[in-house]
């Protein structure tokens, strides 16, 4: 959501929200509208990620999920510009994640993440499956981990794809003690 905070240690987590735990779709703020998802708007995306200083491989995302990418992407614009993005795609297990979660500086804190969650949240409970939703987290945008928080998404201490139940336990508790570090 925010910038990334290079000072703080590299953990990568996972969270976990229930299937119709979100009821209510929360509106954008006014002026601000949802946009479907179209190539145009990749370089916009990746401007985006660079200025937050978010490391994603979108193109190879893209690629590997193009339907997904049509589907149960959210693009956010004010007046033509892009100012969110949020994604909900496949990880190797077939689960569901958030993913790509961005909001240009400038618009932060006026709840465009909120509302782009909770959209999202909303369209997943729509699609059929057995899987609760996941969001892929990292200690270094530890706000994102504070609104998911909010969002009522917990931190999942199972074994993932790429880590053992252990692994999950043992990375959360250092993510905790950098939450409370920061004061989030």
């Amino acid at each position: 959501m925010s910038k990334v905070d290079f000072t703080v240690e590299n953990i990568d987590a996972e969270m976990i929200i229930a299937k119709k735990t979100i009821q209510k779709e929360i509106p954008l703020p006014e002026g601000y509208e949802y946009v479907p998802f179209s190539n145009q708007y990749q370089d916009k995306i990746s401007a985006l990620y660079k200025e937050l200083n978010i490391n994603i491989n979108l193109d190879e995302k893209i690629q590997s999920q193009r339907e997904i990418f049509k589907n149960h992407c959210l693009l956010v614009t004010l007046k033509n510009e892009l100012v969110g993005f949020l994604c909900l795609l496949k990880d190797e297990s077939q689960c569901l994640y958030l993913a790509c979660t961005a909001v240009k500086e400038g618009h932060q804190h006026k709840g465009i993440g909120k509302a782009m969650i909770s959209k999202c949240c909303m369209n997943f409970d729509r699609i059929k499956g057995k899987y609760p939703l996941y969001a892929k987290v990292n200690a270094q945008a530890y706000n994102e981990i504070k609104l998911l928080s909010k969002m009522e998404f917990t931190p999942f201490l199972g074994q993932t794809s790429t880590k053992s139940e252990e692994e999950s336990v043992q990375d959360w508790e250092r993510i905790t003690k950098i939450l409370k570090e920061k004061q989030v």
